[in-house]
């Protein structure tokens, strides 16, 4: 009985591997790969640009940036007081 299911399973699977990859999947021309290049690179550089910032925006204003601030700023008059 499995046998008779897994015959016809198997044909389809070998029909759509065989059939090769569709027009979408079709390895794309390597001149208008390298045409999309710099593109691709701007974007990607704008994308981490904007992360960065965020990321930095988000850390100034934090609870421990201003923390960690003022606690060099005690020490630093420490430091003047004492020397």
């Amino acid at each position: 009985m499995r046998l008779l299911l897994s015959l016809p399973v198997l044909v389809v699977v070998l029909s759509i591997v065989l059939e090769g990859p569709a027009p979408a999947q079709a390895a794309p021309d390597f001149s208008s790969t390298l045409e999309r290049i710099p593109d691709k690179l701007k974007e990607f550089g704008n994308t981490l640009k904007d992360k960065a910032k965020a990321a930095f925006d988000r850390i100034k204003q934090s609870d421990i940036y201003a923390k960690t601030g003022s606690w060099f700023n005690k020490m630093k008059e420490k430091l003047k007081t004492a020397f």
